[in-house]
């Protein structure tokens, strides 16, 4: 068994919920569910139909999606800056329990493409749309932004900001300030601080920041370890910023999760001393928490990793990344239920799917025991599974009694990854629950997942 002891103890002036708030998923999804409306509510309801089939309802809160700003730079490289800026607003705009913020990941599937306002918001799910461009020449920056009302196509809002390249965040907050005025919604006055809360002051750890989210979005080998070097650099750069901190607490416990290093237990000791760290610096910062909630689910204790990513939805109640992993972790704490409602959540606010949306709600499906829903995520839709979810798919498989078809997805697993086998498959251990972890263990070594290594 491979299990890591960590200290559960949680860093300085951050308490844990109890297990009976977080085990209470109708009373979490009373609050949250406020921000979803009616479609997610009868999707959930009526059983597997295909999202993309159903109309999104609007939130009754005032919803918003902010496209990718243009990248007006001479310089094509600063690509990355613009889609930081995108992503910031957005995250700014989470901080707002009064409004419904569309993620990021669907608003750039609409990235380099000429938009039908009204289309894009019929296809959110959102009443109101942000655009704007960003141009960066030496250490100046110019943002332009409006706000349109995609129902009337009415220009609500509009602005031009001429600054110094180091008041980028600044012009962040105020622009989903501003948008919060123009749609009526009241700040409370903890939200108002976080909008002006500046993460790091120092504009080339922030450039590296951004290039390291970017990196690892797809979590591959390659990305993470080139992920790690830059995350690196960020610390290096500015040694208070959390940011640095937590992306590489958080790629550590990846690459012990994947069976990336073979030295686990250090990544594990280190990853854990990072998150603290981030936490230590800025406890407002949602990602230290989810990268400590990655941290603990990695060590083998699911719970604190509950615990941890709660801490998350509490500063963005609207974000998508913090219900995403809410339902990601709580799946490995054995409640399964709760953790498909969340995922639910993060697919509102984030309807245009993605690899890691439906591997992790498949996941959960499989521990909810809806082996039929699994098959349905991974075959209806226009993505596959690759790497290790095609074990779990096999599984699946096997419990439908469908021996053909997980045998066929064994074979090509193992001819990338021929010395895997289930004894030292470190991933079964991240689950709580000792029969959710037999159930998968028997599941795959019936659809003929080698038990043992094979001998030479």
């Amino acid at each position: 068994m491979f299990k890591v002891l960590l200290d559960g103890s949680p860093p300085a002036a951050i308490s844990r919920p109890s297990r009976k708030l977080l085990g209470r998923a109708s009373a979490a999804l009373v609050i949250i569910g406020l921000l979803i409306g009616g479609s997610l509510l009868w999707w959930h309801q009526a059983g597997p139909t295909d999202p993309a089939d159903a109309m999104l309802a609007l939130s009754d809160k005032p919803s918003i999606a902010v496209l990718p700003f243009d990248n007006l730079s001479a310089d094509a490289e600063q690509e990355y800056f613009s889609d930081g800026v995108t992503e910031d607003i957005i995250t700014d705009l989470s901080k707002i329990s009064g409004l419904f913020v569309i993620a990021p990941n669907s608003a750039f599937t609409y990235k380099g493409q000429a938009m039908n306002v009204r289309q894009v918001a019929a296809d959110l799910g959102v009443r109101y749309v942000l655009q704007g461009s960003v141009r960066r020449t030496d250490e100046k920056i110019r943002i332009t932004t409006q706000l349109i009302d995609a129902a009337t196509e009415e220009h609500l809002w509009a602005e031009r900001y001429d600054r110094d390249v180091t008041d980028v965040f600044a012009v962040q907050s105020e622009v989903a300030r501003q948008v919060a005025r123009a749609l009526s919604v009241t700040l409370k006055a903890n939200e108002n601080e976080r909008l002006y809360q500046k993460y790091t002051t120092n504009i080339d750890a922030y450039d590296v920041f951004l290039q390291a989210r970017r990196t690892v979005d797809v979590p591959s080998r390659d990305n993470i370890l080139r992920g790690e070097k830059l995350f690196e650099q960020v610390i290096e750069l500015d040694p208070n910023f959390a940011g640095g901190y937590a992306g590489l607490a958080f790629n550590l416990s990846v690459q012990v999760r994947f069976q990336y290093t073979d030295t686990p237990s250090t990544h594990l000791l280190r990853a854990l001393e990072f998150a603290r760290k981030a936490i230590e610096l800025d406890r407002d910062f949602a990602w230290g928490h989810i990268a400590l909630g990655g941290v603990y689910v990695a060590s083998g204790d699911a719970d604190a990793a509950v615990d941890a990513v709660y801490q998350a939805l509490i500063l963005e109640p609207n974000g998508y990344e913090a219900n995403l992993f809410m339902g990601f972790y709580l799946q490995f704490a054995g409640d399964a239920a709760s953790a498909v409602d969340y995922l639910l959540i993060a697919k509102r606010l984030s309807p245009v799917e993605t690899y890691r949306d439906v591997s992790f709600l498949a996941l959960a499906q499989f521990m909810n025991r809806n082996y039929e829903e699994v098959v349905r995520l991974w075959t209806k839709t226009s993505i596959r599974p690759r790497g290790q979810a095609k074990i779990f798919l096999a599984a699946t498989y096997s419990l439908l009694d469908r021996p053909e078809e997980a045998a066929a997805l064994v074979e090509q697993y193992l001819e990338t990854d021929p010395g895997f086998n289930l004894t030292e498959w470190r991933y079964l251990e991240t689950w709580k629950s000792e029969e959710n972890r037999t159930r998968m263990y028997e599941a795959a070594k019936a659809a003929g997942v080698p038990e043992f290594p094979r001998e030479n």
